[in-house]
């Protein structure tokens, strides 16, 4: 039995532990958000639910693209004669040209990006944070650059935790009373 055949013959644990873990970055995220702006408990209701609807799209446009990666292929690529063939090139790798889909979780990414990196998160937090979005890149890249193609189970499990990450933000920016475990410090 391969290492994926075991992995697959238990989907029930891998998929609780991977909406754990993408809870888990959605709970420190949101937290990190809570200490930075703490007037945003006063909106509490209505901030979480922006962000829900900000996660599941960007969610839902990283699943299909996850689904089905657009590959590149190393012999299609000539040395740039032109600023515009190096242009080119740029915008196929980043993948900057499957159209609208990519143009929505760009600007969702940047949006995200932009509140993020203003949140306050701890050091063990952000080395969490860090280790799970190199490995979600990692994967990534493999699925644009090498023959690898995600199978039914390896979606699913991107798509729990792709909903888990946004579940975990939705419910930990939703309360309005102060964070328990800022008490414990």
């Amino acid at each position: 039995m391969t290492f994926s055949e075991i992995i697959e013959s238990n989907s029930l644990v891998i998929y609780s532990l991977v909406i754990l873990i993408g809870f888990i970055q959605g709970g420190i995220l949101a937290r990190g958000i809570r200490k930075k702006f703490p007037k945003l408990k006063k909106y509490a209701r209505s901030v979480s639910i922006f962000f829900l609807i900000l996660f599941i799209i960007n969610a839902i446009s990283n699943i299909v693209k996850f689904a089905t990666p657009t590959k590149i292929i190393s012999e299609e690529f000539v040395i740039p004669s032109t600023l515009g063939e190096l242009f080119e090139i740029i915008v196929k790798i980043l993948g900057l040209d499957a159209g609208l889909i990519t143009v929505i979780t760009i600007f969702i990414t940047i949006i995200l990006f932009l509140i993020f990196r203003f949140a306050e998160i701890g050091v063990i937090q952000r080395y969490f944070l860090f280790t799970i979005s190199v490995v979600v890149i990692i994967v990534a890249f493999l699925g644009k650059f090498t023959s690898f193609v995600p199978n039914e189970f390896q979606i699913i499990a991107y798509a729990f935790y792709q909903f888990g990450l946004a579940l975990g933000v939705f419910i930990i920016l939703r309360r309005k009373k102060s964070d328990p475990l800022d008490e414990i410090k």
